[in-house]
């Protein structure tokens, strides 16, 4: 049994409501390589939304950032040898690519992705926390600054004053959102912790007018409701239609196909970012949709997007989530980074390392103004125009999927299962 641990914390927080922050605007431009990294990326997306999803017991509500468990594991591959590194590539979406194609995939949205307009307040941080016992491999530690753009300390993980330090870089480089991350002593085999930290702030384009907001039922899985605190809008919005929209065009003497679902895309300011909603029709349970959704059927969707005006109610809630990752991950086939005796962590250190822990904790607000988001993962590493019609109303009075995303490419951030939104 291999005898070191290294914690690994990828800290991924969200938010949106905006306020403007004085930057140059930049352009994502996503190679062909690097397109199809990100479509696989958001394949793994989905795929640890459902295998979360199928296995959570203890909650009716769901939220992830997939993108801070894949930077976690981005900056591992630059460690990572053998089976282990095709495993983590392959659980995150970079099948078939090399640890040189990730981190240029990386780089590029590091350095890009926080700047595609001037009204939303994004920042993306990495550091790497090295103990003064280990032996860290400099080529690890330089492709990490190179191409994750991390800060290096070098430290006394065991003192007891390592924790708060950790816990002052999240605070900061969330802007208070995560003030704590650490919350005891780590143990003597403690050797290295990595920390990401994704911050977004960003303004509904379209605002909810809190007059508008007042409390109404909302039906959950069990079939039970729960009164909850609806927004309600009616505005011009992106939405698809209950059913096919050529009926809208055609009087039909037959009840029509619905379709299995509908998007609603609500865009933060200056529409570099949206968030979309995803409401499977009464009768159809959110799990049991999710089980078998995919990306394919999220482009459906979008491809039914049209302008209308449409009717929108929306719960205004927050909600935090905690998840262990261990088994998720390792049932989406990272398993031998999870076991000490297969374990390659070779190119990080000279110690011999495995991972032990991985687990996240989420945060999430969605009000008038706008939404805000935050994950924090930490693991543990031992040793065309439509018609101007009616569409019927978007009222999400049920559980509902929802993603927050970048809108060029569909780069999901955060994405979730919300089924008893509250506000606490």
């Amino acid at each position: 049994m291999k005898k070191s641990i290294i914690p690994l914390l990828s800290a991924a927080i969200l938010l949106a409501a905006c306020e403007n922050m004085p930057h140059e605007v930049k352009t994502l431009t996503l190679t062909s390589e690097e397109r199809v990294i990100n479509s696989q990326q958001n394949e793994f997306s989905l795929d640890l939304l459902k295998q979360v999803c199928a296995n959570e017991k203890s909650s009716e509500n769901v939220f992830l950032s997939p993108l801070g468990v894949a930077f976690v594991c981005g900056m591992m591959t630059n460690g990572a040898e053998g089976n282990t590194l095709d495993q983590i590539l392959s659980t995150i979406g970079a099948e078939g690519y090399s640890v040189d194609d990730l981190n240029e995939y990386y780089k590029n949205i590091l350095e890009n992705l926080p700047y595609l307009d001037k009204t939303t307040d994004m920042k993306i941080a990495d550091a790497i926390w090295v103990d003064n016992q280990c032996h860290a491999k400099k080529d690890f530690i330089d492709s990490n600054k190179t191409y994750y753009l991390a800060d290096v300390v070098n430290l006394d993980l065991q003192d007891q004053l390592t924790p708060k330090a950790i816990n002052n870089w999240a605070n900061k480089n969330t802007k208070g959102l995560i003030k704590e991350v650490i919350n005891e002593p780590f143990g003597d085999d403690v050797r290295m912790v990595l920390t990401n930290a994704i911050y977004f702030k960003g303004q509904w384009a379209e605002e909810f007018k809190k007059v508008n907001t007042r409390e109404e039922e909302f039906t959950l899985a069990s079939g039970t409701t729960a009164t909850v605190s609806m927004m309600n809008m009616e505005k011009e919005l992106s939405v698809t239609p209950p059913y096919d929209w050529n009926l809208y065009f055609s009087q039909i003497d037959t009840v029509p196909d619905y379709y299995d679902a509908r998007m609603l895309r609500l865009y933060f300011k200056d529409k570099a970012y949206c968030m979309d909603i995803v409401l499977p029709r009464e009768g159809i349970n959110c799990e049991d949709y999710l089980a078998e959704f995919d990306m394919e059927q999220m482009k459906e969707l979008e491809e039914l997007l049209r302008s209308c005006k449409v009717e929108v109610k929306l719960p205004k809630f927050t909600l935090k989530y905690h998840r262990d990752l261990n088994e998720d991950m390792q049932t989406l086939g990272m398993t031998d980074a999870f076991n000490g005796q297969l374990a390659d962590f070779s190119g990080i250190a000279e110690e011999d390392l495995y991972l032990n822990k991985l687990f996240q904790d989420s945060f999430l607000e969605v009000d008038e103004e706008g939404a805000k988001a935050a994950a924090v993962t930490t693991s543990f590493f031992t040793n065309a125009a439509a018609p101007d019609r009616a569409v019927e109303p978007f009222i999400v009075n049920r559980p509902f999927l929802l993603f927050i995303r970048e809108c060029k490419y569909g780069t999901i951030l955060f994405a979730g299962k919300i089924g008893h939104p509250e506000t606490k």
